[in-house]
């Protein structure tokens, strides 16, 4: 009788592998024999289930969509303000635990603009030197042309995770107009919108830079929304 696999489960442990490894040392450490280390495997289990550097960033990006939403869900009032303010609270990271999404997602993010030297091997001399420096291949994309240039890997980059970033943007400006919308902010509003997305990350970016705490940075993104909401009536 053939062996069964649970291939949906072994993604699960990959993608929390992934996650960790991004958390703990960056995006550059992500690597088949680096994710097989944190889960205690032998490295050809993960070149099995994942192809290179991309694919890990995609399951630790959704990693990070899946951690955001945790906790989040069916927070319901009949008070619209309270509304608007668990929906604030939806894009901040509230505590530590989800301080640790936020700064995956940014280790994400500037790993797929930036490209340090010698990340993207441009050819096949320089790839065999990196093998004999390290003894071992670091499974990342050097045999397809996109990869031979540092222009090249950062596109690759690019698209590994552009659409969790357009995903990411589309659910701050539909989340942002929700509470507009709740504290009936009147059209044109599009620079309130703004605003309030560049509060929300500007605050959530002090939060990864250890500048504030998470609880401070919601606790001030609330007080926004109290802002906007009380100019409101006062205008009515």
């Amino acid at each position: 009788m053939p062996r069964l696999i649970d291939y949906v489960g072994r993604f699960e442990f990959i993608r929390q592998a992934a996650f960790a490894v991004v958390r703990d040392d960056g995006a550059d450490a992500l690597s088949r024999r680096r994710v097989a280390a944190e889960l205690g495997t032998g490295v050809n289990t993960i070149r099995r289930s994942v192809a290179d550097w991309a694919d890990l960033a995609r399951l630790a990006a959704d990693h990070v969509r899946t951690r955001r939403r945790a906790g989040r869900l069916g927070r319901r009032t009949a008070d619209p303000l309270e509304a608007a303010e668990f929906l604030v609270r939806s894009l901040m990271p509230e505590d530590l635990t989800h301080l640790d999404e936020e700064l995956v997602w940014l280790k994400l993010v500037v790993a797929c603009a930036l490209t340090p030297s010698g990340l993207e091997p441009p050819g096949q001399l320089k790839r065999e030197f990196g093998i004999a420096q390290r003894g071992y291949d670091d499974g990342l994309p050097h045999t397809e042309q996109a990869a031979e240039t540092p222009e090249g890997g950062r596109q690759r980059r690019r698209a590994a995770l552009q659409p969790y970033v357009d995903q990411r943007d589309e659910e701050l400006r539909g989340t942002t107009a929700q509470i507009l919308d709740l504290i009936e902010v009147p059209e044109p509003r599009d620079d309130v919108l703004a605003l309030l997305i560049a509060v929300v990350e500007g605050l959530t970016l002090s939060a990864c830079l250890g500048r504030i705490t998470p609880e401070n940075a919601t606790k001030l993104a609330i007080g926004h929304l109290t802002g906007l909401a009380s100019g409101r009536d006062a205008a009515a």
